[in-house]
């Protein structure tokens, strides 16, 4: 079956990922996704929703079920990726966000699978969503100036500039860590770092 055309949600992305890492059962991933800890702490699942959206993704062609396991209780289904599903997720993985609420969520998601494979490739997603930031408050602060200044709208015109700005400020401070946690993971062992004169 090919994958449906719509988009997947974002928890749905998240195991995807998961089984693009490794197969596995529904169980495991559930753990992964559990309250307090990695995954969970963005993107809480219980193992009823697990199950659900596991459903949905075999479905959909994104994933396939690799074995059962019959002789252990409860049987166990081992998924994997299917082809088009590591499409679907490695395109999606690369894509800065269009819109500023899913930064929370979809954002932390990517950068969460792009750490196993390195920083290089947070900070090239990360560049692209600042810059979309950038572009994104420039243009709100636009239309901000061209309203009634005492206006409802200019309110709520100020009010996206402001949570705009806060999110791309965030953005920047990762960027900096990043670069500075890049630079000291490539610097020779026993070097020391020279302060600027």
């Amino acid at each position: 079956m090919s994958p449906r055309k719509s988009e997947l949600s974002a928890a749905e992305y998240a195991i995807l990922g998961l089984v693009c890492r490794q197969p596995g059962h529904g169980y495991q991933i559930a753990q992964e996704m559990g309250p307090n800890k990695g995954l969970g702490l963005i993107c809480p699942l219980r193992l009823s929703n697990v199950y659900f959206l596991l459903g949905n993704l075999e479905q959909s062609g994104h994933i396939e079920v690799a074995r059962r396991q019959d002789d252990v209780y409860p049987p166990k289904t081992v998924f994997q990726v299917t082809a088009a599903g590591r499409r679907a997720f490695q395109s999606w993985i690369r894509q800065p966000l269009t819109r500023l609420r899913q930064v929370r969520l979809d954002f932390l998601l990517k950068v969460y699978f792009l750490r196993q494979q390195g920083v290089e490739r947070i900070l090239g997603l990360l560049d692209e969503q600042i810059e979309f930031c950038q572009r994104y408050v420039s243009e709100w602060k636009v239309l901000v100036q061209s309203t009634e200044p005492d206006s409802f709208d200019c309110l709520a015109m100020q009010s996206r500039v402001a949570a705009a700005q806060g999110t791309l400020d965030w953005l920047i401070q990762y960027r900096q860590r990043l670069t500075g946690e890049a630079s000291r993971s490539h610097r020779p062992a026993g070097a020391r770092w020279r302060r600027s004169r």
